[in-house]
């Protein structure tokens, strides 16, 4: 009997950030370093500025992003009308050939800051 091997996913945040006034996107640089297979990754931004998580549309694929082979990609979110907190969340296939990066831009596309520790939830 085959059995087919499932790759395990596993689900990362950011924690709660608080804002800096002058970001305006929250950004997700993904890289895929493997030579062959492409992989999917989640998404989903949330303000958390009352209290309880707000889903804020994640550009430009509202779904998972697909990230081919030996290459890079992005997604983000407008969080300019995020009044004090929020937190990036991204959920994927554990695999150390996929490597993602979280940071915010302001309005001139510049780094505001960029978050290395994530936790799994």
């Amino acid at each position: 009997m085959l059995h087919s091997k499932k790759k395990r996913t596993a689900t990362y945040t950011t924690g709660i950030l608080r804002r800096n006034t002058n970001t305006n996107y929250a950004i997700v640089d993904m890289v895929n370093l493997n030579r062959y297979g492409s992989r999917k990754v989640k998404v989903q931004i949330y303000d958390w500025s009352n209290g309880t998580p707000v889903a804020l549309p994640v550009y430009p694929c509202r779904t998972a992003v697909t990230v081919e082979p030996n290459r890079s990609t992005y997604t983000y979110a407008d969080v300019s009308k995020v009044s004090f907190k929020y937190e990036v969340r991204i959920t994927r296939v554990i695999d150390p050939n996929l490597v993602n990066n979280v940071f915010g831009l302001n309005k001139l596309y510049s780094p505001q800051s960029a978050i290395r520790f994530w936790r799994e939830i």
